[in-house]
């Protein structure tokens, strides 16, 4: 089964056009394909779509639209995160969606999060027993954070803190200030932890396991219990793929930037270097993606918060993610 699995983000949309074994579900890349659409314009001030994104959004749907017809796809399916969940206008996005054949549905941050959970582990990173794996996913508008195993979903929960998001809220100029720099950081960890918070009261007192999770346990679960059983933290999206090109001063390249391996404190480094330069000095820099330059502090400084609250050193980098899990949700309806 050929299938088109499209993740319509905040600020980037990406398809990937893959191959399905039926019996096995593996997945074979016939092509992947990353633009970055800045669909989260002005959505934080006036909480709908601009007409600019929609414009960028239809070329994108047209020039993806051309690599699925060639590709001869039995399958297409879109998801869309965070900024078309938070507009009064979304249905605009879905017309655009049916006008070039591409349906879109608009997911919860939930789940999303499992989805993205079930791409990024299809890569290797299952593990048997009590081993976790948590898997990072910051966007333009939303940052997931998902626990789980070979067994299932442990926990997940998604903040509403994303790289577009926080720039447009809080950066007024580049270099940024430091006060903004600093209220970037406070609104980021506030919103982490009291989702970490959240997500655990939840898990300790449901009374029945929600489809694809872990049993609850016979006694509460703590964070502390988590960090015991996590064997590692996987980071996917733009801004840690992005962040890992700039670290090897090169572009992008897929085979060098998957499983990277990201410090904690190099990445507070490039906080406080990245931060300090303007929007043309950052895209000066190799590994860099221009239309990404704005935004890339505010998204370093979700995925190292992200990684504090998990208590971890460092985290392996993943190119894959959301539209993994889109692929596989449709060859498993």
């Amino acid at each position: 089964m050929r299938i088109a699995g499209l993740d319509l983000g905040t600020n980037t949309f990406l398809c990937l056009i893959a191959d399905v074994d039926p019996a096995t579900k593996a997945i074979t890349v016939i092509r992947d394909e990353v633009r970055i659409v800045r669909l989260g314009q002005g959505v934080q001030a006036t909480r709908e779509l601009h007409p600019e994104a929609l414009q960028r959004a239809e070329e994108t749907f047209k020039e993806f639209k051309s690599f699925i017809d060639a590709a001869g796809c039995d399958v297409v399916q879109a998801v869309a995160t965070s900024a078309a969940r938070d507009v009064k206008n979304g249905s605009k996005l879905l017309e655009l969606g049916r006008k070039y054949g591409i349906p879109i549905e608009i997911i919860s941050g939930e789940k999303e999060a499992e989805m993205t959970f079930g791409g990024s582990i299809e890569a290797g990173w299952s593990h048997s027993g009590d081993d976790l794996t948590a898997v990072i996913d910051v966007g333009g508008g939303s940052t997931e954070i998902i626990l789980g195993s070979s067994q299932g979903i442990l926990l997940r929960f998604s903040a509403d803190v994303g790289s577009v998001r926080l720039t447009e809220k809080y950066i007024s100029g580049h270099p940024i200030i430091s006060n903004e720099l600093e209220a970037v950081k406070k609104h980021v960890i506030e919103s982490i932890e009291s989702g970490m918070r959240k997500s655990l009261a939840a898990y300790n007192h449901r009374d029945l396991p929600e489809d694809g999770a872990l049993a609850p346990p016979d006694a509460p679960l703590k964070l502390g219990e988590i960090d015991k059983r996590l064997v590692q933290v996987v980071a996917v999206a733009g801004t840690p793929t992005t962040l890992a090109a700039v670290e090897l001063g090169k572009p992008f390249e897929a085979e060098a930037i998957h499983n990277y391996i990201m410090d904690m404190t190099k990445l507070d480094q490039w906080i406080a270097k990245l931060s300090s330069m303007s929007v043309e000095e950052r895209q000066g820099l190799g590994g860099m993606e221009p239309k990404r330059a704005d935004v890339i502090v505010a998204g370093a400084i979700c995925l190292r918060e992200a990684g504090r609250v998990l208590k971890r050193d460092q985290m392996k980098v993943s190119i894959r993610g959301l539209r993994f899990g889109v692929v596989q949700w449709c060859a498993t309806r």
